[in-house]
Formats: structure tokens, sequence, C-alpha cells
């Protein structure tokens, strides 16, 4: 039962660098992913707000919640992401509230964006693991670039 156990383990991490060499992507299936970045919005946040990062090691996913507000997901290497948020009429956003504190295995970073159609800086409150708990206020961290 332990060499199956085994075998199968062995098995799915040569299944997974084999899928990141074609997608040209350096892979270790054991190391872990410790730095979890949350970046979410408010009530008042439009719609039609989208938001991605990129950088070295980061990886992004993009969904949505129940009112429609995008959540950017950042694994990987997210204290080196460059976040970029933008909206259908053309305007853009950034922020590097990913930077603003020091991440921990144990506990992934949420984001909140209190957004404001009227400026150019909105603040953004930051919760570590348990999303009740703040941790910081950021004010004038999510900055409209043009």
């Amino acid at each position: 039962m332990n060499r199956m156990g085994l075998a199968l383990m062995a098995a799915s991490a040569a299944a997974m660098i084999a899928a990141d060499a074609f997608a040209g992507e350096p892979s270790d299936p054991f190391a872990p992913t410790a730095q979890k970045f949350y970046l979410e919005f408010d009530t008042l946040a439009p719609l039609d707000i989208n938001c991605d990062a990129s950088g070295p090691g980061v990886r992004t996913k993009v969904t949505r919640n129940l009112a429609g507000k995008p959540i950017l997901r950042i694994t990987g290497n997210a204290d080196q992401a460059e976040i970029a948020c933008w909206r259908s009429d053309g305007s853009r956003y950034t922020t590097t509230a990913n930077r603003a504190l020091r991440y921990t295995a144990g506990e992934p970073i949420h984001a909140t964006v209190s957004f404001n159609r009227d400026r150019d800086a909105m603040t953004v409150v930051l919760r570590r693991g348990v999303k009740e708990r703040i941790v910081k206020v950021l004010h004038r961290s999510f900055v409209r670039v043009q």
C-alpha cells in the first residue's frame, strides 16, 4: 500500500514538471507558495473594473464574488507583483498594498479597496488570515494613473 502511494506521488510530481516544462515555466512540485495575497473591492466599486498582476514567480487567478466585483488572487512571489486594474472607460489604477506587510506561511493577506469614483487615490484595508482582523489601513494607496 505504501509503495503504491509513493508511486502515485512520484507520478503526479513528474506530470507537474512535464506540464510546466511544456508551458515554459520552471517547476518545483514541492515548493510551497507561502505568499498569498487577495485583492477585493467594497460594494461601491463599479462592476466593470478588472485587475491583473505580473512579475517573476507570480501566479494569478481572477474570479468574481456574488456581487460581480473582482477578486484577484496572487500566489508565489506576491510581494514582487505589479498590480494593475482598469475600467471600460479607460481609467487605470495601481497599488503596492501587496508590499505593505510581511508574509507568513500560515495566513494569507486580504486587501479590500474602498472605492470612490470621485477620487484619484483610495484607501486599502489589509487583513491577515481571518478576514475580520484589520492589520493595517493604507490611505491613498489605490491610485488612478490615467
